[in-house]
């Protein structure tokens, strides 16, 4: 199976990158062939008002994964109430319809907040759903990240005994959605 990881920020630095780094382990372990996008490394020459008409080659390795994936998981940081500009920016730049059309996409969102991005993975499953991609219904929020995240085991911790292990969660979700993958083929 074939799965692209987008890291959704170009911040940095940023927690979506060490969660995004995180799951790429837990998908390979699960058999999977996984690249990470990385949106900080996007070129610097796709930030130009013709990039709409003409691609420069510069972009093919942050496209051409999303054109042979089998399955796109977004790890999804909230930013004023919604993704990060970067993330549409990104998606804006990517062939249409052959990017989105019937492509399965999964989310985990990510925030230092109380809500774990829920509104930020809202609004990108209504681009996703405008471009008919199938969407993996077993979506992950992980709120207050900063309280939760163990920088020396990249573990997410439980903030309370009666909370809802988010470890154990990320790792259903992502055996569940290799299956949606590989159903949806």
């Amino acid at each position: 199976m074939n799965i692209v990881i987008v890291s959704g920020t170009n911040r940095e630095g940023s927690m979506s990158l060490k969660m995004a780094n995180k799951l790429v382990a837990q998908y390979e372990a699960e058999g999977a062939s996984v690249q990470l996008i990385d949106l900080a490394t996007l070129p610097q020459d796709i930030f130009v008002p013709s990039i709409y008409k003409e691609k420069p080659e510069s972009f093919a390795p942050f496209h051409e994964p999303i054109l042979n994936a089998d399955g796109i998981l977004f790890v999804v940081p909230e930013y004023n109430g919604s993704f990060p500009g970067i993330l549409k920016y990104y998606i804006d730049l990517w062939q249409f319809p052959e990017a989105f059309e019937g492509r399965c996409v999964a989310y985990v969102g990510i925030a230092a907040g109380m809500w774990g991005s829920l509104r930020a993975v809202e609004h990108l499953q209504g681009v996703m759903g405008y471009r008919n991609a199938f969407q993996f219904p077993e979506r992950i929020f992980v709120n207050n990240l900063y309280a939760r995240w163990d920088f020396s085991s990249n573990t997410i911790q439980k903030l309370h005994d009666k909370e809802i292990d988010i470890e154990e969660l990320l790792q259903k979700q992502t055996k569940h959605f290799l299956k949606f993958c590989a159903d949806n083929r």
